[in-house]
């Protein structure tokens, strides 16, 4: 099972690589949007690279309510299959 923090590395790294934001930008609380400036267009760019990083579906409409890294990150978790 994946844990918090691994995840959070992960979205951070792909934040940074692909999108460029700076590493001190990056922290749970940050939107996004109003703080790390994506657009709707970056963020489903975000989703399709964890998707195929992480191997996970992620849905337009489970998109929406996802403002903050914490969310992306407690999505991710909740989405990775857990090894039986």
């Amino acid at each position: 099972m994946a844990r918090q923090d691994e995840v959070y590395n992960k979205i951070k790294s792909v934040l940074m690589d692909e999108f460029e934001v700076e590493e001190s930008d990056v922290s749970m609380e940050a939107n996004l949007f109003t703080d790390l400036e994506l657009d709707s267009l970056d963020a489903i760019d975000l989703m399709v690279t964890l998707d195929k990083e992480l191997g996970i579906e992620i849905k337009t409409e489970e998109m929406q309510d996802m403002r903050t890294i914490e969310d992306v990150c407690n999505f991710v978790i909740s989405s990775i299959p857990v090894n039986e």
